[in-house]
């Protein structure tokens, strides 16, 4: 399966939910998604290998999200698929509010500061409860974490693939000290 056609991450099958093989998944990151028995998801360890399953049920609510896949039948079989993430196609998302962004949207997009000059790029999404954090790979391999907040990430052209941001202060030090910490 192509990396472009299964960009958008859902959750990672946690556990079995019952005996008919449904899952419950979890670190799901709350895109409006619309999966009924016609719908296909993919399943794996990473976007480049994954394997297609049919949903037969799928089912969100704020405090769980539950997934049956139409060939997976079992609690047996649904163990086997465990902290194996889950991807689905652009189409399968609802509109999206403004101020949405999809992982693939993000990954890659060139990173420029106010002033027009270029950073580097984004090289990974973290999902994390606060806030999101979008990892700037610089071109010397060292990266910066950046909050998603409004002081640091000023504009996002998803059309260009560009990201404008502003450091705030100690930003830039994070990995440097981390690096010279492992060195000591």
């Amino acid at each position: 399966m192509s990396h472009t056609e299964t960009t958008e991450y859902l959750g990672v099958i946690g556990r079995p939910h019952g005996v008919d093989g449904t899952v419950v998944l979890i670190d799901t990151v709350g895109l409006p998604v619309r999966l009924d028995a016609s719908s296909v998801v993919h399943v794996g360890y990473s976007r480049d290998f994954t394997k297609p399953h049919r949903v037969a049920a799928f089912q969100a609510s704020p405090t769980r999200t539950t997934l049956r896949l139409a060939d997976i039948t079992s609690p047996e079989a649904a163990t086997a698929l465990v902290d194996q993430a889950v991807f689905v196609t652009g189409d399968t998302l609802a509109p999206s509010a403004k101020d949405r962004y999809r992982i693939g949207d993000i990954e890659g997009a060139v990173v420029i500061d106010e002033a027009g000059n270029t950073l580097g790029e984004i090289s990974e999404v973290w999902l994390l409860p606060a806030n999101d954090v979008w990892v700037l790979r610089r071109p010397d391999g060292t990266t910066i974490p950046l909050p998603v907040i409004d002081d640091v990430i000023r504009d996002v052209q998803i059309d260009e693939r560009r990201v404008t941001v502003r450091l705030l202060e100690g930003l830039e030090d994070l990995d440097n000290a981390s690096a010279e910490d492992r060195d000591a």
